[in-house]
């Protein structure tokens, strides 16, 4: 069997988009996958769909946002289909607009789902793979926004710089473990996420849905590349071992900019405050223990 055939996944926000896509890829490779989602009908649907296609699943409606639900979910999907082994931390929202006009309620439910919801995973699945050792594997699903600020998008940009600079650190820390670290930036695709996440943020506000925003962001997503071939790259990626997960290359010139602009703040300072030995020590691959 080519891995990951006769696994276990756990995948979130798991009933649409990229999180389905991903669902759709591991079944077909012979993975069996804990569906998690907070929207229970549809993650019944979902599981129906996969269950009829061969895929061994299970429905595990999981508000990702919750601490207090993880390790229960955990539990339920490891006594439906076994120890778990890869975890893709992939639900995620976008809300809030230009930065002065983000709500404070708006910012930190942006920043418990697209974040703190994937140190939660990490948090629950990590002891459980260092206990049975073995390979293992860990995605945690950012944005281009994650690498490219963008300009009324400040708690989603700052959601996903976050998961970046989580993984990167997850990835060293984890490193000679047997346990693997991913992490996706995806461009344009076409999720569901036009119309949830605005839903989402009206019931949190207590406002009237503003169907010009469900409409503008459903037709640009609609663009987007397809949730089922991203689903196929992220598995291959991970299959590889692949750490950072590229979906469209024409973002390239962005991110390059926001490089080069790093770069020259390094090239144009003088240097002043002498050597820094923490830097010099992270360059030869030195671990810093701040315990």
């Amino acid at each position: 069997m080519v891995w990951p055939a006769g696994e276990v996944a756990f995948v979130t926000g798991a009933a649409s988009g990229i999180g389905l896509g991903i669902a759709r890829a591991l079944v077909a490779a012979g993975a069996s996958v804990a569906l998690a989602d907070i929207d229970g009908k549809r993650l019944a649907e979902i599981a129906r769909e996969l269950t009829e296609a061969g895929g061994s699943v299970a429905a595990i409606e999981l508000d990702v946002s919750d601490a207090a639900q993880w390790e229960a979910a955990a539990d339920r999907a490891e006594a439906a289909l076994g120890p778990v082994s890869l975890l893709f931390g992939n639900a995620g929202v976008s809300g809030g607009g230009r930065i002065e006009d983000t709500t404070l309620d708006v910012w930190r439910w942006v920043q418990k789902i697209n974040i703190e919801a994937q140190f939660i995973g990490v948090a629950t699945f990590l002891p459980r793979f260092k206990a049975r050792g073995g390979r293992a594997h860990i995605l945690n699903t950012a944005s281009m926004a994650g690498l490219v600020p963008m300009v009324t998008q400040g708690a989603y940009v700052a959601s996903k710089f976050a998961s970046v600079g989580f993984s990167m650190v997850l990835r060293d820390e984890l490193e000679g473990t047997g346990i693997g670290v991913s992490v996706l930036c995806p461009g344009t695709v076409a999720t569901r996420l036009g119309v949830t996440a605005p839903e989402a943020e009206a019931k949190l506000l207590g406002a009237d849905l503003d169907v010009s925003i469900v409409e503008r962001n459903s037709a640009l997503l609609a663009t987007g590349a397809d949730p089922d071939q991203v689903g196929k790259q992220v598995l291959d990626a991970v299959r590889d071992g692949q750490f950072l997960i590229i979906t469209h290359r024409e973002w390239a010139p962005l991110v390059e900019r926001v490089h080069a602009e790093q770069s020259r703040a390094f090239t144009e300072f003088e240097g002043r405050h002498g050597v820094d030995a923490t830097a010099q020590m992270l360059a030869s691959g030195i671990h810093i223990d701040q315990a």
